[in-house]
């Protein structure tokens, strides 16, 4: 895992307070699990492949699966889309199969097999179709950073605290712009955490408020808010302008 240089450790400080985030804000609803415990089930970890499209290639598909519940979920659709879309939120199991659901669509569902998971219907059976609907599974530990992708959500700043909440995450996050991310490649092209403030604090009526935006972001590991060790974080590099979560 990458670290972040010195610069990061003395703006996010002053621009991110001390709050403890990723933190829920609401406690975790009870699942509907059917078949034992959702953690005989579940089994978190790092998914990849490529699923049907009607109107492409085919949906290239990573997805993480973390032992908290949540997940995040990156897509590219092939031939037709250059940039990546991200999703972020909660899965649980019910009736048997992994469910996972996208803000204003309908839920997917999956079924755990050799070699990862495959894609059912709600009724946990398969679709009538030759073509694949399995994600691999690649990696059983989750360490890795997420490149970038389109994520819509709601940035605060408060109590010099930035934070993003994606839409459908219960979760927020801290964050930073990201050009003091030092990943090679991602420098270019990317605002500072400056830059990110300022445009704030141009949207919004006073600080505190809520700014609804689509982002370019992608998620990587900072200094931790309070004592020693790191926090994920997700550090913004475009803001693509103002949207509403579904």
């Amino acid at each position: 895992m990458r670290t972040l240089p010195s610069l990061l450790f003395a703006t996010v400080l002053f621009s991110c307070g001390g709050n403890d985030i990723p933190t829920s804000e609401q406690e975790v609803p009870h699942l509907d699990t059917v078949v034992a415990a959702a953690s005989d089930q579940a089994k978190p970890g790092y998914y990849e492949g490529t699923l049907p499209c009607a109107d492409c290639e085919g949906i290239h598909t990573q997805l993480w699966l973390r032992s908290d519940s949540t997940f995040v979920r990156r897509t590219r659709y092939l031939g037709r889309d250059s940039s990546a879309f991200g999703t972020i939120g909660r899965w649980n199991i019910a009736k048997g199969l992994l469910r996972i659901e996208e803000p204003g669509d309908k839920a997917d569902h999956f079924h755990y097999e050799a070699p990862g998971l495959r894609m059912v219907d709600a009724a946990g059976k398969p679709f009538g179709s030759a073509l694949s609907y399995t994600l691999e599974k690649l990696a059983d530990e989750i360490n890795d950073e997420i490149p970038r992708m389109k994520v819509t959500g709601t940035f605060t700043y408060m109590a010099d605290a930035m934070s993003f909440k994606p839409c459908g995450s219960t979760f927020s996050w801290p964050c930073a712009g990201g050009e003091q991310w030092t990943d090679e490649g991602e420098v270019l092209g990317s605002m500072n955490t400056v830059e990110l403030e300022r445009n704030y604090l141009k949207a919004v009526k006073q600080g505190g408020d809520p700014w609804i935006i689509e982002v370019e972001c992608s998620l990587a590991m900072g200094p931790a808010m309070e004592g020693d060790g790191a926090d994920e974080y997700i550090f913004i590099h475009r803001v693509l302008g103002t949207a509403q979560c579904p």
